[in-house]
């Protein structure tokens, strides 16, 4: 698809004249286009709005990715880098969740460290809860898994007891006795 637009005005109004589908192919190529890097962060973003939208979430977060590359000031890259987490989260990717949390903070002071993490540990559990409710009890359990070595010891206990259930249901027999006497030690 050829891009003929050099703005931004003339390239959201070639937008309004499309499909969700032909919209990816246009953005992927003024993306790829010299033009604006104004042009091209808006052009990652609204492509990750359109992944995100039709659940194809790495490539998404992809976007995000480059939208925080693009970013001029700390504040912009942390925000894209927190959709990009997110993204990865929900796609199942938590190592490349965890190099986008590394390059957010990167780019924050001690406090908004601790802020930070402290979001990423929410958008996890809230996964969790989505996919219990969606009956992903695996995926739950590889989050919950994950959120025991990044959580303080007073969230650990709401955590495994978290796990006991999906470790039943799962049919992790020898995992949920074990667990169930370290509970009941614990509590």
């Amino acid at each position: 698809m050829k891009v003929f637009e050099k703005t931004m005005p003339e390239i959201e109004a070639k937008l309004k004249t499309m499909s969700d589908f032909l919209k990816m192919e246009y953005l992927e190529e003024c993306s790829k286009q010299k033009i604006d890097l104004t042009i091209k962060k808006f052009c990652n973003q609204e492509l990750a709005k359109l992944y995100e939208a039709r659940k194809m979430f790495p490539e998404a977060a992809k976007n995000m990715n480059s939208v925080a590359e693009m970013a001029v000031t700390y504040k912009d890259k942390v925000q894209a880098y927190m959709a990009e987490i997110g993204l990865w989260i929900k796609a199942g990717s938590y190592e490349l969740a965890d190099e986008s949390l590394q390059k957010a903070v990167a780019c924050c002071n001690a406090r908004e460290r601790e802020e930070l993490k402290k979001t990423v540990i929410d958008v996890y559990k809230n996964q969790a809860l989505a996919h219990e409710k969606a009956n992903k009890n695996s995926n739950a359990l590889r989050i919950y898994e994950k959120l025991l070595h990044m959580t303080s010891e007073s969230e650990k206990l709401e955590i495994r007891k978290k796990i006991l259930p999906l470790y039943k249901k799962l049919g992790k027999i020898h995992e949920y006795t074990v667990l169930n006497e370290q509970i009941g030690k614990a509590g």
